[in-house]
Order: structure tokens, then sequence, then C-alpha cells
């Protein structure tokens, strides 16, 4: 079975299920301190990770993971052209280029799938794709899952 590896890189969604989760198993009522999320003095002060995840993601690449990267093509967080430039550091083999995918005969986005890597851009989605473009956003995820290309 070959390893998968996702990049979800979606703040609210990702807070609104760990604030389930956590209410679900009783974690928020055992907090002493307020709950914060991401801030910029945190950002800041975040001293124990490494300044560039390409090292991590080369490592993942090496081992086997099937690595899947997204972004919504009106984020201004993280824009497309960001994203492809630190995808174009990874000099990876380009197995199938740039080519529009569809959700209900309407391009869902764009994709080009390198060797170890499947870059998918979502229309009309901003930084949080689940909450802009959810049909789009499970898709995307639900093809990622059943190791599926994106539908032509």
């Amino acid at each position: 079975m070959k390893k998968s590896y996702i990049a979800l890189v979606d703040e609210i969604w990702v807070q609104q299920l760990a604030i389930v989760v956590y209410h679900f198993i009783g974690l928020v009522k055992t907090l002493s301190a307020h709950w914060l999320w991401a801030s910029l003095e945190m950002v800041e002060n975040w001293k124990d990770s490494q300044f560039s995840l390409l090292p991590t993601y080369k490592e993942l690449i090496a081992a086997g993971y099937r690595i899947w990267v997204y972004s919504g093509d009106t984020d201004a967080n993280v824009p497309v052209t960001a994203t492809r430039l630190w995808l174009s550091s990874l000099n990876l083999t380009i197995k199938t280029k740039w080519y529009p995918w569809f959700v209900n005969d309407q391009v869902g986005g764009w994709t080009e799938v390198y060797d170890g890597l499947t870059f998918a851009t979502v229309r009309g989605a901003g930084h949080e794709v689940p909450l802009l473009q959810p049909e789009r956003g499970f898709l995307l995820f639900e093809s990622f899952l059943a190791g599926k290309n994106l539908p032509r």
C-alpha cells in the first residue's frame, strides 16, 4: 500500500474541526488559559521549527509518500504564484502538464502532476477552500483519497 500525505492549509476549517474535537474529548473545559489561535506575535516568536519545509517535502517524496498541494486561486495569504515558485525549487519532473479539472461541467481549477507530487488550484477559492468552495474542495480531497487524478 502506498503511503499518502496531503498538505491542507485551511486554518478556519481546521480550527472549527479542532473546537468540535476538543469539546468532544472535554479538553476545552480543562484548559486553564484562554484558547487563542495563531497570531502575529506567536508566529514572530515561534523558534522550534525549521525555516523551510522544502527538505521535508523532499524526504516525503523520496520515501514514496503521495503528496498533494493545493491553493485557492484568489488566496491573498499564500498565492498560487508563491506556491508554484517554491514547487519549482523542488526540481521535480512534470508527468502531466497543466490541465483544467472539472466539477459538474465547470472548471474547478487547474492541476499539474509531478513525479511524487500533485499541485492543484481551486477556482474561486481563497485561503479557506472548504469554506469558500466546498464542492470543489470535496472533489479534490475525494480524488486524493481514491488515488485518482482530478477529472478532466
